[in-house]
């Protein structure tokens, strides 16, 4: 990767401010938002929403210096170094494909696209412009308690990695309604790409696991449809199994849904926690978006010695400052953030293979063409 030029200048690192776009000021805009503010090298430059009453407020909330209300009008402004896309999915690939165009770092909230064609078309961009950054921004990857248990597992604290387990609870917490406005878009299969759990909500939970395991080779899955309020569907409960490639090692992800489930949350009453089995022991990580469980967030078995690990923040939110923070000081500094473009496929292919075993009940290797 070249190093990231400063308004024309190539070869240029160690920027001293990195001026950034928002494209898109939904409600998980506020923790981007939050986080490039308080970074002390990046300048929130300008916000981008189709709600005109929406942007302003939060330009006037945020301290951005430009509000828009087309999102091409702010990929023409020339003080704008890099921009965060964070709008519904069928919008990503036509996005990022003109952000690159128009010169700009782009991080791609997930899911990166929703098809593997419309990722092919964003990493043909990516490549066309070796000075620009691309990233799809994965928060869960830089919550604290998931980032210490990937530090455990590779300095070997449990010894060889052999498993993981992945369970999700969606439930509800007092005062919670979905937000028909807010959620109605996730739940149309032309706008969210369908697969409100497993491409939307299970691109969390698949990127972990080649975070902590590596590629998948082959998956397996069963999925039920539901209907819910406003006539939605949604794809749960559902229990999904796969082989990690080239070794005999293996994962597993179970979702389930209930109403009446308590979730003390700041945020989404949903939840996840994991187990990671190794030859000499495991790691737990206990909590992520809520706070459902009273344990230790880490909590790690050894040679019969159990270790909690209790001196971590819990706050959810603070995935989106370390997050952001990385893609300003790799733009700053001339290194590629994480995710690339081609591990951002690696999720959406796993997600699609996912919904085309339970379709056609088999087996679906990821070295297939998947959807």
């Amino acid at each position: 990767m070249h190093g990231i030029p400063a308004h024309g200048a190539r070869g240029t690192a160690d920027v001293a401010r990195v001026r950034i776009g928002l494209i898109g000021a939904g409600n998980v805009a506020r923790l981007h938002a939050r986080a490039y503010n308080a970074h002390p090298r990046a300048d929130l430059h300008a916000v981008c929403d189709v709600n005109e009453e929406r942007v302003r407020e939060r330009q006037r909330a945020w301290g951005a210096k430009k509000a828009y209300t087309d999102y091409r009008e702010l990929l023409a402004d020339p003080a704008i170094d890099a921009v965060e896309v964070i709008t519904p999915h069928h919008l990503h690939a036509t996005m990022g494909v003109e952000a690159l165009a128009a010169g700009k770092h782009v991080s791609m909230q997930k899911p990166m696209a929703t098809t593997t064609a419309e990722c092919d078309a964003l990493i043909a961009a990516a490549a066309a412009r070796p000075d620009r950054y691309f990233r799809t921004f994965e928060n869960f990857q830089y919550y604290p308690p998931i980032v210490r248990a990937k530090e455990l597992l590779h300095a070997g604290e449990i010894g060889e990695p052999l498993s993981i387990r992945m369970k999700v609870i969606t439930g509800t917490r007092p005062g919670w309604e979905i937000p028909f406005e807010r959620w109605s878009w996730r739940f149309d299969p032309e706008k969210g790409g369908g697969g409100r759990i497993m491409l939307d909500y299970g691109s969390h939970v698949f990127a972990l696991a080649l975070y902590f395991m590596g590629d998948v080779e082959k998956v397996f899955s069963w999925i039920s449809y539901r209907t819910i309020q406003h006539g939605w569907v949604i794809d749960s409960p559902a229990v999904v199994i796969w082989k990690f490639a080239g070794a005999e090692k293996y994962g597993s992800f179970e979702v389930v849904s209930s109403d009446e489930m308590l979730i003390r949350s700041n945020y989404v009453p949903e939840d996840e926690w994991f187990e990671l089995t190794g030859s000499r022991g495991f790691i737990w990580v206990n909590r992520c978006t809520s706070n459902l469980l009273d344990s230790p967030p880490v909590v790690m078995y050894r040679d019969g010695v159990t270790t909690s690990f209790s001196d971590l923040e819990t706050d959810w939110g603070v995935s989106f400052d370390a997050g952001c923070g990385e893609f300003v000081d790799g733009i700053a500094d001339g290194w590629q953030p994480r995710l690339t473009a081609e591990d951002g496929k690696k999720i959406v292919r796993m997600c699609r293979a996912i919904e085309l075993s339970a379709k056609e009940k088999r087996e679906v290797r990821l070295d297939n063409r998947v959807p």
